[in-house]
């Protein structure tokens, strides 16, 4: 009796082992890390068998883990010379998964297939490999365009110099931070994005649509020409239509160079009333050009054109962009009398100019219909 009752007990435990055997056996009975939800959640990279990547991401991903394996796309050749396009881990046996530690070794110690922790030595002994928030996602924005111009390397197939510290504006790629490198058996300068100790990948870039970053500000050198060079530009923006400047494919590299020359030229000031001017009208411009705070922008501009004769005309132009950019109708009314009285005579060709500036200042500002 008692030996039947021993064998009675044993069925449930045969079959609560071949469950565990499935490769559909859900070990998730709880929500994930509820009795963990101190663990920290971190980018850990794990080694999977040969072309079993994907099996394992989508594997995990269906257990409710957040799962990357970065893909290219590959010439596979078949039967008959044909050839098919295919997408296929671009780094061999590398799964990474965010999720705390101990989640993905439960996961682990279920499955038939052998993954494993990544490690890496460390002052004389082994570490997990992590990697940081910032830097997987830098790596995923720019390994996710599977149709773009990637190379992957090892550490040991690049020489990481020290370059410049860029960041992306515009296109797929926009917000993405990396290194901008000469890479060898490449024309173009890359952008490679690391994960440091263990891959890099590069593509190529337009050097005008990268932005530095990290970088000390250089007081101009040539205030002459960066005064024209601001100016031209924020009038661009602001003047020559700006909804069809922010359409156009160069918007990004006007805005990069735009805050570029800003940086270098708006602590300089000018040793002259007049040349102080040029320098606030340009800043100004500038400041609303970009859509930034105007506040020091617009001080400026007004001690600048108080500093000025009341019959200087570079003083009326000041008073003009701030009249038409603030707005301040009762400034832009006087401006505009000024204007009529200019007409009951002949005008000359600083008048002439500075009317058409106005008018297309004017226009330029006027909401669209």
């Amino acid at each position: 009796m008692a030996q039947k009752y021993k064998k009675k007990l044993k069925q449930p435990q045969r079959y609560e082992k071949k469950c565990r055997n499935l490769e559909n056996f859900s070990y998730l009975c709880s929500p994930m890390n509820e009795t963990k939800n101190t663990e920290p959640v971190k980018w850990y990279v794990l080694t999977a068998v040969f072309k079993r990547e994907v099996k394992i991401r989508d594997d995990m991903r269906s257990h409710g883990f957040d799962c990357y394996v970065p893909l290219r796309y590959e010439i596979i050749k078949k039967a008959g010379n044909k050839r098919e396009r295919k997408l296929v881990p671009a780094i061999n046996e590398l799964v990474f998964v965010h999720s705390t530690k101990s989640a993905i070794q439960e996961y682990k110690d279920q499955l038939k297939d052998k993954l494993y922790f990544k490690t890496i030595g460390r002052k004389g002994h082994r570490e997990l490999m992590v990697v940081q928030d910032k830097d997987m996602e830098n790596f995923m924005r720019v390994t996710q365009q599977v149709e773009e111009n990637l190379t992957y390397y090892r550490p040991d197939e690049i020489s990481f110099r020290v370059g410049d510290k860029i960041i992306i504006h515009g296109g797929v790629f926009d917000g993405v931070e990396g290194v901008l490198v000469r890479v060898p058996g490449k024309r173009s300068k890359q952008l490679v994005v690391s994960i440091p100790e263990l891959a890099a990948v590069a593509v190529s870039l337009s050097p005008e649509v990268v932005e530095l970053v990290d970088q000390p500000v250089q007081k101009s050198t040539d205030v002459e020409g960066d005064i024209k060079a601001l100016f031209t530009m924020a009038s661009r923006k602001l003047v020559a239509a700006p909804d069809r400047v922010r359409q156009e494919h160069e918007y990004n590299i006007l805005v990069v160079e735009l805050k570029r020359v800003l940086s270098r030229l708006e602590p300089h000031k000018g040793y002259t009333a007049s040349r102080e001017a040029e320098i606030a009208l340009a800043v100004y411009a500038a400041t609303k050009a970009l859509e930034a705070d105007d506040t020091a922008a617009q001080a400026r501009l007004t001690a600048a054109a108080e500093a000025l004769k009341p019959t200087s005309m570079l003083r009326l132009r000041l008073q003009l962009y701030q009249a038409v950019l603030e707005p301040s109708p009762t400034l832009l009314q006087a401006i505009e009398e000024k204007v009529k009285e200019w007409r009951t005579k002949p005008l000359s060709e600083q008048q002439r100019k500075f009317i058409d500036e106005m008018n297309k200042l004017q226009h330029a500002q006027q909401p669209a219909d």
